[in-house]
């Protein structure tokens, strides 16, 4: 009687912690997995993505996605991710403007459509300067003969990835830093951005190296800066904006985001699916060839990164105030 008993405790508690959610986490993933791109086809998001997802595939042993969702500088795409269900199979990959978007919205006293909280950051994948290019008939040579060339006001025309988007931020860092005022075109995405410029629709723009280097090898736009803290190849050859005297120093990462609330057993396979992802040699090579930097961070790392990218990309939002269009 007793021995029954017993068992029947057995048969209890195993129904009990033996859960369909904790025999997700034991296999997950049994179906494909969604990253979610806030921008359009053609940028450095982008590129990163879709090399990372034929690597992650091979690992997790599962098809790997890559859907764009552009639109309102990124905040579509990441308010889909944050309202989403936190079971892994539905990730973010996207650059600064995630951060600087809420921090625009309360800026403009504006509600946000999501909220950082409502986002896990799992790894940091690249890291770049941007570069800030102008088109060959504008006859700019540097970054100061730009400088010059916006004074008076409105002279140069620019593009970017949207209003305080990745792309626009140096650009508003450089007003700020030096007291000129470009002409600003918005749009939907770093690729609609670098079409215009190379339409010759506006004088100058700011994009990840995977998106200039081409242009730029063609001489169908010429680099005069780029705005990290050293020059980094393909562009040696170009000055810092540090080194021009202008004290801006800005950074065009890719990071991974997981909606809050993923249970930490998915969190730890996706995590160790990017490890390993990232020192994958297709991955690395497509990278090298794309003229992108491998940069990872996981784990307190890059808690660490995040947390201080968020107050210095919030404080140069607040620092700048509302850009007039």
């Amino acid at each position: 009687m007793k021995s029954t008993i017993n068992n029947h405790l057995v048969i209890i508690f195993s129904c009990l912690f033996f859960t369909p959610l904790s025999l997700a986490q034991e296999t997950f993933p049994t179906k494909p997995i969604t990253i979610v791109n806030p921008n359009p086809p053609g940028g450095f998001v982008d590129n990163v993505g879709r090399n990372l997802s034929i690597v992650l595939q091979k690992i997790l042993k599962q098809p790997v996605l890559i859907v764009n969702k552009p639109g309102a500088n990124g905040a579509i795409g990441h308010a889909f991710v944050a309202n989403t269900s936190a079971d892994g199979y539905t990730l973010l990959l996207t650059s600064p403007s995630l951060i600087t978007q809420p921090a625009i919205d309360a800026l403009y006293n504006k509600n946000s459509s999501y909220t950082l909280n409502k986002l896990i950051p799992v790894a940091q994948i690249t890291s770049d300067p941007a570069i800030i290019s102008v088109h060959p008939e504008t006859q700019i040579k540097t970054i100061q003969d730009l400088i010059k060339r916006a004074a008076p006001q409105g002279n140069i025309a620019i593009s970017s990835s949207g209003t305080y988007g990745a792309t626009h931020l140096p650009m508003a860092m450089i007003e700020h830093a030096t007291g000129v005022k470009f002409k600003h075109i918005p749009t939907s995405g770093g690729a609609p951005a670098m079409n215009l410029a190379l339409g010759g629709h506006v004088n100058a723009v700011a994009s990840a190296p995977s998106v200039a280097f081409p242009q730029t090898q063609a001489n169908k736009l010429i680099p005069i800066a780029q705005t990290g803290t050293k020059r980094l190849p393909p562009f040696l050859e170009i000055p810092t904006l540090k080194e021009s005297n202008i004290s801006v120093e800005y950074a065009l990462w890719t990071s991974l985001f997981a909606p809050a609330g993923t249970p930490a057993p998915i969190l730890k396979v996706i995590t160790q699916a990017m490890r390993e992802a990232t020192q994958d040699e297709q991955f690395k090579v497509a990278l090298v060839k794309s003229n992108s930097t491998l940069d990872y961070l996981d784990g307190e790392d890059f808690n660490q990164f995040w947390k201080s990218e968020i107050k210095k990309l919030q404080d140069t939002v607040r620092q700048i105030g509302k850009v007039n269009e």
